[in-house]
């Protein structure tokens, strides 16, 4: 593949443009070239990565060829469908951003003859605007009697079912709970003990004298040991009440903290997921599918090209994954992790097809972990199950976008079994 075959090539359906606009706007660059060149589903745009990617390395001093869209004129080559990823009739609204006619809608400069073919050339080389651009190319393919690929109408926003709170939400509920109830039995057991204490300090001494008086007690071997007995754990009583309480409050805070920090992780990930899909997905949230173990799966996403189950996660730390393996780096060595997402998500995908096979629907699910913390260092290395890291969200989720595996109708019956399988227990909620 040449470079110029290359640059003609789309990037993914989140940004479905020619690869040469993007490199040239800046916002392809080598990082995301390798990214595609190694885990693009689509062999077309993988080599056209590696080789804009060989190109980029090469002639990393030398300037890079224009190629803003160019139309083909009449006579200088065969017909071709323009992809302008805008309608005709978006295009003729689009507004004029240069003088004299700043503002006014360009489909009727163009039927007026106000701005010609040579302000259009101008527009898609020189405007800030990406909308005036695709316009800009839109009515240019026009004039020149070129057929106007136009994007189909929008399905509208990503559809996004709950099944109520997330196991993390439930979590920092059950935990505040604990944390009230151990607080309150403190406060509860101290408070009658220090009234106690302050009640003996204000009675007055009574006359009658000890019937066995310390210096007594002091007389024997026996009685000095006792006393040192009962002074360590009197003092090793009260160290352990005043010192054991702030310990336990203090690991419950850390245990609520870091389940608030998943949560806000969930977050994060579902407002990616609504920027990048749109109606023509559902996501459900929290799915708790019926049976023994009754854990939920932290997200399905049912598409055109599929069914997933994601794995979220949220982990603060230096981690790796080699296989199927999870490790955290504790000091100067690796620790493996005792739960290995990979597996907790290829048994929910398990659980999930089992599920939907129980209804004669017969559907490959597809693992994915999720890793919503861009600040926390990960290593990925041969993995076991897809890992999608926070930063590059938005191109694997471009990157789902392949033929059309799930028919219309099979697509509809799990959507629909998912939404009642969900929809109950909001209700009841």
């Amino acid at each position: 593949m040449s470079v110029e075959e290359a640059r003609s090539v789309l990037w993914l359906r989140n940004k479905r443009r020619p690869l040469g606009e993007l490199l040239d706007e800046g916002y392809l660059n080598e990082k995301r070239l390798a990214w595609a060149a190694e885990r693009a589903y689509d062999p077309r745009l993988k080599q056209a990565a590696a080789v804009l990617l060989d190109w980029l390395k090469q002639s990393s001093q030398q300037p890079q060829p224009q190629t803003e869209a160019v139309l083909p004129f009449p006579g200088s080559g065969p017909a071709q469908t323009i992809d302008a990823g805008i309608t005709i009739e978006d295009a003729r609204a689009t507004p004029w951003p240069f003088k004299p006619f700043k503002g006014q809608q360009m489909g009727a400069l163009v039927d007026a003859r106000q701005i010609t073919l040579k302000d259009l050339a101008y527009a898609i080389e020189n405007a800030w605007d990406e909308r005036v651009k695709r316009a800009a190319i839109a009515l240019a393919a026009v004039c020149l009697n070129q057929a106007v690929s136009e994007p189909p109408p929008p399905a509208g926003p990503l559809k996004v079912v709950s099944s109520g709170r997330s196991f993390a939400e439930r979590r920092q509920l059950f935990l505040a709970m604990v944390q009230g109830l151990f607080a309150g039995l403190v406060i509860g057991v101290s408070l009658p003990l220090a009234i106690q204490w302050l009640l003996k300090l204000r009675r007055p001494y009574s006359a009658n004298p000890p019937s066995e008086p310390l210096s007594e007690i002091l007389a024997s071997p026996q009685g000095v040991i006792a006393l040192l007995i009962i002074l360590l754990l009197s003092i090793g009583a009260i160290g352990m009440w005043w010192v054991l309480p702030p310990l336990v409050l203090k690991k419950l805070d850390r245990a609520i903290e870091n389940y608030r920090k998943g949560q806000e992780g969930e977050e994060l990930v579902v407002e990616t997921l609504r920027q990048n899909l749109d109606g023509n997905w559902t996501l459900f949230r929290n799915v708790t599918l019926p049976g023994r173990k009754r854990t939920d799966i932290d997200a399905v996403l049912v598409g055109p090209p599929g069914v997933w189950t994601l794995e979220v996660k949220m982990l603060s730390g230096e981690y790796r994954n080699v296989g199927e393996h999870w490790e955290v780096r504790a000091g100067r060595r690796w620790k493996l992790l005792r739960q290995s997402p990979s597996h907790r998500a290829q048994h929910n995908a398990v659980r999930l097809a089992n599920f939907l096979r129980a209804d004669s629907i017969h559907q490959w699910v597809t693992p994915a972990v999720v890793w919503a913390n861009p600040a926390s260092a990960l290593t990925v290395e041969n993995p076991l199950v897809a890992v999608w890291t926070f930063d590059r969200l938005p191109e694997e989720l471009g990157n789902l976008w392949r033929e059309q595996v799930i028919e219309e109708e099979k697509r509809k019956r799990i959507v629909e079994k998912l939404t009642a399988l969900c929809q109950p227990k909001k209700e009841n909620g």
